[in-house]
C-alpha cells in the first residue's frame, strides 16, 4: 500500500481554506418557527376614540397569527450555521435574495416590514367590514370605519397577518359563533376586497401552529405547492384548509368538509 502525504504547506493552505469557508458570510438566511399569538385577545380592540363604538362579542375559540424568525438583515449566515441548520428538521435555509434586497440597510428593511404590517392591518379592516356589510347588514356595521378598530401587535412586521386580522374582526363583530371553540391558525396577506395572497416560511409556520395546539391551519391556496408531500411534512392532528379569499375562509370554518391542498392536487 502506498500512502501519499501532502506537503505541510499544502495541508496548511487547504486547512486554512476550509476553515475560512466555515466562518465566511454566505448569501443565505435561516428560518425557524416563531410564536403564535391569538388575535382575539388584546390584539384587536375598539379604538380609544372611535367615531362609532363597535360592539365586540366574546369568542370561545382562538385565531392564531403565526410568525417566523429569520436571520437579521444586518447579519450573515456562516458555514458552521449553515451546516447546523441543515441538520435541524425545524430549520430552513433559503437564499438571502428572496427576503432582502442587496444594498438595502437593515434599518430600511425594518421600516419596510413595519409599513407592510400597517398596510396589512388597514386592508384587513376594510376587507372585514365589507364582508360584514354584505353578509350581516342587520348588524349596522356600515357605520363603523377602520379607525374605529385598533390592531396592536408589537415586534412583528410584514404583511402575512392580514387574513388573521380580518378573520378576527369578523369573529368579534358578529354574534354568530364561527369558531365553535376551535383553535385555528392562519397566515396570508389580504387586500381590501378580501383576496388572500401567498406568504413565505409556511413550513415553519405549520410547526408553530402545531406547537400552539391548533387543529385547523388556513393557508393561501397559492402556497399549496409549498405543502406538497415531497416538499413539507404536515404534522399529525392539523387539518390544512386552502382559501383564496376571506369569504372562502369563513365558509371553510362553517363547513364539515373544507377544501384542502390535497383537493387541489398538491
Amino acid at each position: 500500500m502506498i500512502q501519499i502525504r501532502l506537503p505541510r504547506l499544502a495541508t496548511f493552505i487547504l486547512g486554512l481554506f476550509f476553515g475560512l469557508a466555515l466562518i465566511a458570510p454566505l448569501p443565505f438566511v435561516v428560518l425557524t418557527p416563531g410564536s403564535a399569538q391569538d388575535v382575539l385577545t388584546k390584539v384587536i380592540t375598539p379604538s380609544k376614540k372611535p367615531s362609532v363604538t363597535p360592539t365586540f362579542y366574546s369568542s370561545d375559540g382562538k385565531i392564531y397569527l403565526l410568525s417566523i424568525l429569520i436571520t437579521n438583515p444586518s447579519a450573515y449566515v456562516t458555514g458552521f450555521e449553515l451546516i447546523y441548520s441543515w441538520m435541524r428538521s425545524d430549520y430552513s435555509v433559503m437564499p438571502r435574495s428572496l427576503f432582502y434586497k442587496d444594498g438595502r440597510s437593515a434599518e430600511a428593511e425594518k421600516k419596510i416590514a413595519k409599513t407592510e404590517m400597517v398596510d396589512s392591518q388597514l386592508s384587513a379592516k376594510f376587507a372585514a367590514l365589507n364582508y360584514l356589510e354584505n353578509n350581516y347588514p342587520q348588524l349596522g356595521t356600515s357605520k363603523i370605519t377602520p379607525s374605529d378598530i385598533e390592531i396592536s401587535l408589537a415586534k412583528t412586521g410584514g404583511p402575512s397577518g392580514g387574513l388573521a386580522f380580518a378573520l378576527g374582526i369578523v369573529e368579534l363583530l358578529t354574534p354568530e359563533n364561527i369558531l365553535k371553540g376551535r383553535i385555528v391558525a392562519t397566515t396570508g396577506t389580504i387586500d381590501e376586497k378580501g383576496g388572500v395572497g401567498s406568504i413565505g416560511g409556511i413550513a415553519e409556520k405549520i410547526l408553530a401552529a402545531k406547537k400552539a395546539g391548533a387543529t385547523i391551519f388556513i393557508v393561501p391556496e397559492r402556497n399549496c405547492k409549498d405543502l406538497a408531500p415531497s416538499v413539507a411534512k404536515i404534522p399529525d392532528g392539523i387539518k390544512i384548509v386552502a382559501v383564496s379569499s376571506l369569504e372562502e375562509a369563513i365558509s371553510a370554518l362553517n363547513s364539515n368538509r373544507p377544501r384542502s391542498c390535497a383537493n387541489l392536487g398538491a
